[in-house]
């Protein structure tokens, strides 16, 4: 007989209990771990489970409570309580918070808790704050940390101070999405990595941007007046994208840059110099996307001081750069010399170049685009084959670019099959005739276009 045959067989109650052990013998960095993954009032109910889970809620490293349209007041007793009990001597990776104001007194509730989190020495804050009715967004107060490194803000108004992040030494990567940001700078030394997506600006004053250390730009407008890029030396990848409801304007109503000393717009930034308001910051880029609503006034203007791009190997243009002319699209290519791949998109419908005013426009052109010699690819992505496709092949033949071989995408054919032609290549005979877009079709059939 076997020596386990005469022992008794467990009981479910028996199995449930050695589970039970065998989990609450795991190390505590594991069990926290664990309760990471949970929402932070789920976290605090394991403390009944047993006493070896009784205080572990304390010293957990996430602080997550990121439940979805929690108003801020349903909060305030239980977030007051989880700050305040917390361990302060436990490590703190990140606190999440997701909530809602209804009332005036959330904007103080709010601002505790990030000051509380950051005395627990927290090293990323993600807050999420938007707003049930017609009140302000949540203005935010200055933020003090030496161990804070990540910061990602969605909703509230960041004013004055509050821009200033000279006292987070540590901070490493910001992003600010569907935020309100009124201020003279926003300044940091130790950024690396900036994100300003969909936030709205003054449009009294262009907010300065100075974070010298920065190797990683992205920044879409939503309204105001499109802030002022100082020196980024280490830059290596930036991506703007200025949408029509920017409140820059020339005062001579021009579409482009009147070059009218008068014109501050046109001439000067607030500080009554003249010079880039974004060009001259992104000189240093590698890799860079260039983007705008064709009739936005900003990237035209800038090209009257447009700055050589030392370091530009990858460069992706939209259709605000041939809406008009070819003039913006020669003036960024004679300062990419060591330019290797340029690509341009054209994925709406665009308007004829005669449908739009023509624009007194100044460039800091020369008389002769010097050859592209690292030039190694020319993509198009494009909507159909239109006229500014055709306009682009025109200017790119006159100033002796070869273009044997171009790459397009055009997105809105299909085969008789339903599949998406995903290449078409354009060779092109260049001659003194006028050139015409002849396009050659290769169909490339695959299930995901």
């Amino acid at each position: 007989m076997h020596s386990l045959d005469g022992m008794a067989a467990p009981t479910p109650e028996a199995d449930r209990s050695a589970a039970a052990d065998r989990l609450s013998a795991l190390p505590d960095g594991v069990l926290h771990h664990v309760l990471g993954f949970l929402q932070a009032d789920e976290a605090v109910r394991t403390s009944v489970l047993s006493p070896r889970w009784r205080d572990l809620w304390r010293s957990m490293p996430v602080l997550r409570v990121t439940r979805r349209r929690v108003l801020v007041q349903s909060l305030r007793r239980f977030l007051d309580h989880l700050l305040l009990l917390r361990d302060s001597a436990s490590r703190l990776d990140a606190f999440l918070l997701d909530c809602v104001r209804h009332l005036d007194d959330d904007v103080v509730d709010v601002n505790l808790w990030l000051r509380h989190a950051l005395l627990c020495h927290a090293r990323a804050l993600v807050v999420s704050v938007v707003c049930s009715n017609l009140l302000d967004r949540v203005p935010l107060r200055p933020l003090v940390s030496e161990h804070l490194t990540v910061l990602d803000l969605h909703g509230p108004s960041l004013q004055g101070k509050c821009l200033d992040f000279s006292r987070c030494p540590e901070l490493k990567d910001l992003k600010l999405s569907n935020c309100n940001i009124d201020g003279e700078v926003l300044y940091s030394m130790s950024l690396e990595r900036l994100c300003i997506d969909q936030c709205s600006f003054s449009s009294d004053r262009r907010t300065r941007i100075s974070a010298p250390g920065l190797v990683w730009l992205k920044l879409t407008s939503n309204g105001g007046r499109t802030p002022v890029l100082e020196d980024m030396p280490l830059l290596v990848t930036a991506e703007v994208f200025i949408d029509g409801k920017s409140a820059d304007t020339c005062h001579n109503d021009d579409p482009g840059y009147c070059g009218n000393g008068s014109c501050v717009n046109c001439y000067g930034i607030d500080d009554g110099s003249a010079g880039c308001v974004l060009l001259q910051g992104l000189a240093a880029a590698t890799e860079l996307k260039l983007m705008s609503v064709p009739e936005a006034f900003i990237l035209k203007r800038d090209l009257r001081f447009c700055p050589t791009f030392s370091k530009l190997k990858t460069l992706l243009l939209n259709g605000w750069c041939v809406a008009t002319d070819d003039h913006a699209l020669i003036c960024i290519l004679q300062h990419s010399l060591d330019l290797e791949n340029l690509t341009l998109e054209f994925l709406k419908a665009g308007q004829p170049r005669n449908t739009f005013i023509p624009s007194k426009a100044i460039y800091n052109s020369v008389e002769q685009l010097y050859a592209l010699e690292n030039l190694r690819r020319i993509d198009v992505t494009c909507h159909q084959v239109d006229e500014r496709v055709n306009n682009f092949l025109k200017c790119m033949a006159t100033h002796g670019i070869p273009l044997e071989e171009i790459s397009i995408q055009q997105k809105n054919i299909f085969s008789e099959f339903g599949k998406p032609i995903a290449k078409i290549v354009l060779k092109l005979s260049v001659s003194s005739a006028p050139v015409t877009a002849r396009p050659v079709y290769e169909n490339i059939y695959s299930a995901d276009g």
